[in-house]
This record gives C-alpha cells, structure tokens and sequence, in this order.
C-alpha cells in the first residue's frame, strides 16, 4: 500500500484542504484522510511536498503513432524560409532509414508562403522516400523517388498537383506508415508514451489505421498495451466495421474525415472562404454517413468523425440526431474538432447527445481578430469558432485534446489555452478546464466509475504539477504522473 501526502488535491471541483493524504491499494484509491495517520510498518509514505495533485490528465484525442515516430524524424517547425526547410532537411537525413517524415512545415510561416516545389527537395534526399507534412496534416509533399514507389504499389495512384490535398495526402502519407517494420512502430509508441508522461497526462485516446479500410497496426499494440506507462485507448482508425468487431473495438473512427482543414482549404463550409471562392469539400456523400454510423450504431461502436466545418458537422450530426431520436443508446458518439458552429447547429448538437472533442491549442495558434482563422474564414465567423463554454452553458459535455501531433501534447499548454481563449465568451474557468480533461474525458470512454476523479474506488492515477492553473505561476511544471500508485514520471528539474 502506497499513502500519498503532502499536497493540494482535486477534490470535487476544487483543492480540497480538508483532504490531507490518499491511501491507495493494487491501483486504486482506497481511503481519504482528513489528517496524515501515523506510519505503519506495512504502508509506504509518498510526500509530495506541497505540489497539486490532479485525477491522471486525459488527452481524448491524439495521433500517438505519428507524433511518436515524428519526434525521431525531422521537425521544420523553426523554418523561417525555404532556405531553412532544406538545412533542417539535409541534417537530419542521416540514421532515419529509407522512409523520411519532416513534420510542422506552415508554408504560412515562412518568407516564400508556399510549399517547396518537387526538384528543390529531390536535390536534397535522391534515393529516400521523403515526406514534407503541412503542420495540419492535411497537405503534404513527396519527392519523386517517394512518388515513383507510391505509384508503382498503389494502382490509379495519380496527381497533377506537386501538393497532395484531401484523399491524394491520406493515400500518401498511409503508403508511408504502412511500409514501416514492427520494431519502429513499437519505438514510436514508447516515444509517444514518454511524451505524454512529460506532457502531463496518465491516459490519451489514440488513431491506429488509415482512415479508409485498414486498422493497420491496431492488433500489434492491443496486444502490448501492457509495455507502456501510460494508457492508449485504441481507435481503429478505419471504415472498416467487420475488422473492428473482429478485434474486439468497442469504438470507430478518429479521423474518418468528413471534410479536410481550414489551413488546406478543404474545411467544408457553407459559405465560401474569405479569402479564396470556394467552400471546402465534403468528403463523403450523405448516403455513405447514414449508412456507416448506423450500421456502427446497431453494433454498438462508438463513432468518432473528424469535421471542421459548419456544413461537415451539419452532416456528420444530422445522422447521430436521427439515430438519437429512432435507436436511442448510450455511445457517446464524437465530433472531432467541431470548429465552426453557429447557435443553430450548437442547438442540434445539443438534441443529438453528440460529444464535441476539442482542441483549445487551436484557438491559441490561430485564433484571436487578426489571426489566421479571421483571415481565412473573416472575423464574423472565427468569433463562432471553438465555442467551448457556449457548449458547456448549453449543458453539451466536451472534452479536451490535443490533436497531437498537430499541436503539442502538454497539459499546461491546453489548460492556458482555454482559460485565455481569444473570445472571452468562450472561456472555460480553471475548474472548467480541469473537468473536460478529466472527468469528461473519463466520460467519453465510458470510464466514469473508475477514471476522472479523486475518490474512493477509483484508479490511482494522478497527475501532479507544481501550480493550480487559477493563479499565474513564473514556471509552471508537471512535477510527477504516477499510474496505478505507480510513479512512473518523475520531473528531474521540478
């Protein structure tokens, strides 16, 4: 038995002074104390001097393969100009193997705005299968040593554009995960587990598959889940029902995309982009969504699909309304980013019992007047963008994720971002904040009775960091995360 002490505990919605220490057994909380009881012989005393101590942060929305195999691969996120992008390239080919990923390119943020043409990159990597990705993941880049390879393995496999967007990116960069061996998929995913111990978090929900008909690796780590110190739910990240009920999912989908991103222009919206005449694209037809989440319904899957735009969210929502209204169960199916949502549409999301899962760091990058949603969509509609509290005062339950590897898995950076939303009528409150990354989040994966809460009963995972995100602290940190009484992280600088 392992008695925690010392410290400021959540507790039903605050730090609660009256609880003094935690008692925990075989990996759950077994009793409360109002006072540190004396040592006992057969009871070990953690002191956790003085630091704040969270139910295990829960990211309910991540990428863990990709943002785990990108941080051993190249990240161009410090380019200022192309000249940077083929630098950060060059140096950092050596000792990645043949296939190459150089992640967080934003042709927004460079001096040239625009994608590196084919023969540039082809005189920096010649006989490696290398891939530039758009920092949103909707828009990528190979050379032609990577084209060659995709073509002569993937029949029909054609573009007249340099930029793959919408099915060519997919198609393309899924070429690239699927031809990696067993050994660099399981590093990736202990790399993505240490980052998200050092982001703060206990538990994230992860996509495995590629977004068409393959759950890819799915079976591989199902089966290791165990290796790691922190906790995948798995996704099988697919189309493919039969192969998910094969495996035992009690959920679908992730990024089964209804429509692309914003930063892509292939949102879907129902008025044209500010910036450019068009209005994004639907991905799939109605008929094809009505078809799929009913039949994943009827076999008791959880749906989660990815819409950005008011018109792909319309669509994804009007079929989980329909199911609400004609085959009512308990799914909890799932809005992936939900961005743009006038009060209409948070009306019929609040009708279908459909979960928004969010993500506050895209407000912090791109929202505010004169950021880059407002210049693309125009500032009317990025003021009804990532309306977390509008949906929360509706009594609409969210939760709160990172999208990582899009933006970065740290609980500090996520809890800032939705406190200080760039609308201030749509920010959470500290506590808030805290709720839709721990007990929303327990929530969503049907873990209420046992994750999102200091309580007896419970597991006994616990995030600490040395503040309470209702003050401002100079240096706040993630302290420790301990998994089943475990410490599994310790902070050598906290």
């Amino acid at each position: 038995m392992r008695l925690f002490r010392n410290a400021k505990f959540w507790y039903k919605g605050s730090f609660d002074n009256q609880i003094k220490a935690i008692l925990c057994d075989q990996g759950k909380i077994v009793e409360l104390y109002d006072a540190i009881p004396e040592a006992q012989p057969n009871i070990e005393q953690i002191d956790l001097k003085g630091n704040f101590v969270y139910p295990g942060f829960i990211d309910t929305h991540t990428h863990s393969f990709e943002g785990g195999l990108y941080s051993l691969m190249i990240d161009l996120s410090s380019a200022t100009n192309l000249q940077d992008v083929f630098d950060l390239i060059a140096n950092g080919v050596e000792g990645k193997g043949k296939f190459i990923f150089a992640w967080n390119f934003d042709e927004t943020k460079i001096k040239e705005t625009r994608f590196p043409t084919r023969a540039e990159i082809n005189s920096i990597v010649k006989d490696k299968n290398l891939v530039i990705r758009r920092v949103d993941g909707h828009s990528c880049m190979v050379n032609s040593y990577a084209y060659y390879n995709i073509c002569q393995t993937i029949p029909n496999f054609h573009s007249n554009d340099e930029v793959f967007r919408g099915l060519e990116n997919d198609i393309a960069v899924h070429w690239f995960h699927n031809n990696l061996d067993e050994e660099l998929i399981l590093r990736s995913y202990h790399a993505a587990s240490d980052i998200a111990l050092q982001g703060g978090f206990s538990t994230i929900h992860t996509m495995v598959g590629d977004a068409n008909m393959s759950i890819g690796h799915y079976s591989v780590i199902k089966e290791r889940l165990d290796e790691f110190d922190v906790d995948f739910i798995l996704y099988p990240q697919s189309f493919n029902i039969d192969q998910a009920l094969a495996v035992g999912a009690k959920r679908i989908g992730g990024c089964i995309l209804a429509d692309g991103s914003i930063g892509s222009y292939t949102a879907a919206m129902y008025e044209p982009y500010y910036s450019k005449p068009i209005r994004g694209t639907l991905y799939q037809t109605d008929a094809f969504w009505r078809e799929f989440i009913t039949r994943a319904h009827q076999n008791n899957l959880q749906v989660a699909v990815h819409c950005i735009g008011d018109r792909a969210i319309d669509q994804i929502n009007k079929v989980y309304m329909a199911l609400a209204n004609s085959d009512y169960k308990d799914l909890r199916h799932q809005l992936i980013h939900c961005e743009v949502t006038d009060d209409a549409l948070v009306n019929q999301i609040k009708a279908s019992a459909a979960v928004p899962v969010m993500q506050p760091m895209f407000d912090y990058l791109w929202g505010g007047d004169s950021g880059f949603y407002s210049k693309t969509l125009g500032l009317e509609r990025s003021r009804i963008m990532n309306r977390f509290a509008t949906f929360m005062s509706r009594g609409i339950r969210v939760t709160g994720s990172s999208d990582w590897y899009v933006t970065s898995l740290d609980i500090r950076n996520s809890l800032n971002a939705v406190i200080n939303h760039h609308n201030p009528s749509e920010r959470l409150s500290p506590a808030q904040a805290i709720e839709i990354y721990t007990e929303n989040a327990a929530w969503l994966s049907h873990d209420e009775n046992c994750r999102g809460k200091i309580a007896i009963g419970y597991d006994a995972d616990f995030s600490i960091l040395n503040y309470d995100p209702a003050h401002e602290v100079d240096d706040p940190k993630i302290v420790a995360i301990i998994k089943n009484q475990k410490i599994v992280y310790i902070n050598d600088k906290a």
